[in-house]
């Protein structure tokens, strides 16, 4: 079977945190499985360079030591046995973290970006926002997002895949990533689909009660297609399973993969922004606020062609170069 999905070359941002030290880690283990690149990030915002600059520094300065800082934290925090490995280049921008990070995916030809998330709620969220989610809305590349307090396993121990699907084409986009993260790292597949309550409602209501059997048949075309799906999975002598749950997606896809103790969740998402995105928010942003493992998300391609860039206006000159 023909896997269309590729990981050639992983994109990790840091903001040398604890939270970055465990996604760097995860991103070099996969690197390493994948045979794929690795591209180490940083971005030095505005404000910062101008403070450093007042002791007299050069910006060429700034960022050449930052490009060696950056060096140096990866040394620190990935051990050298997987070091030797990888072939690891360093990348010092200025300006923001969002537009830094389009930019420098586009560039590498980064093809999945594995980065750490705040994991922040309620008013903290809606004040502060999060990094991680404006790249899931903007950059149109795979997000694989890890929240503090998730367990630091190497993915080469991941077992179950959960597959969190709504059989359209948003989920469609990340299907082919299921069938090669499962290929390459052996794993069962949880195939889950998330009936909306909405879709049922106004049954129980009616005055003439519904026909015998008329779950079953409404249930028909869902079963179906995740049959055809799993027999995709076990052609390729992999385990897989599939669910069909009534309730509300998010709370039904973070309730499962913790009761099927899933280590890896794998869904499609809109990447919507402005206006729309507040009103109809995101299932999967709710899902990396909540979930008790890592959530990869793949954006749906719109018409026929990618989203669009957002990679911000920083000019080539505000950049190091990259190196091993």
């Amino acid at each position: 079977m023909t896997l269309k999905a590729k990981i050639t070359r992983i994109l990790a941002p840091t903001d040398f945190s604890p939270a970055a030290e465990v996604a760097c880690r995860l991103a070099a283990r996969l690197a390493m499985r994948s045979e794929a690149g690795l591209t180490v990030f940083h971005a030095i915002p505005g404000k910062d360079l101008a403070q450093r600059m007042e002791s007299g520094r050069t910006q060429v300065d700034i960022l050449n030591e930052g490009r060696e800082r950056l060096g140096e934290w990866f040394a620190a925090v990935v051990p050298a046995e997987l070091r030797s490995f990888l072939t690891a280049e360093f990348k010092v921008i200025v300006g923001e973290p969002t537009p830094g990070i389009a930019r420098a995916a586009k560039l590498s030809g980064a093809d999945l970006i594995l980065m750490a998330t705040q994991g922040r709620t309620g008013l903290a969220h809606l004040l502060m926002g999060s990094v991680t989610e404006a790249v899931l809305r903007t950059v149109p590349v795979p997000v694989l997002a890890l929240r503090p307090g998730q367990a630091e396993l190497p993915l080469t121990t991941v077992q179950r895949i959960l597959w969190a699907t709504d059989l359209s084409p948003v989920s469609e986009a990340a299907w082919p990533y299921v069938l090669m993260l499962a290929d390459l790292l052996t794993a069962e597949v949880i195939l889950l689909h998330a009936v909306r309550p909405a879709e049922l409602a106004g049954l129980a209501d009616h005055p003439v009660p519904p026909p015998a059997g008329w779950m079953e048949r409404y249930l028909a075309p869902l079963e179906q297609e995740l049959e055809r799906r799993q027999r995709a999975v076990e052609a390729l002598g992999l385990r897989a399973r599939r669910k069909i749950v009534v309730g509300t997606p998010a709370e039904v896809i973070v309730v499962e993969a913790q009761g099927e103790q899933a280590d890896l969740i794998v869904m499609g998402t809109h990447g919507r922004s402005g206006l729309s995105h507040v009103l109809l928010g995101s299932v999967a942003e709710a899902v990396i606020r909540k979930a008790a493992c890592p959530v990869l998300t793949v954006q749906v391609k719109q018409g026929s062609g990618a989203r669009e860039w957002d990679t911000g206006e920083t000019s080539p000159e505000a950049e190091t170069a990259s190196g091993n």
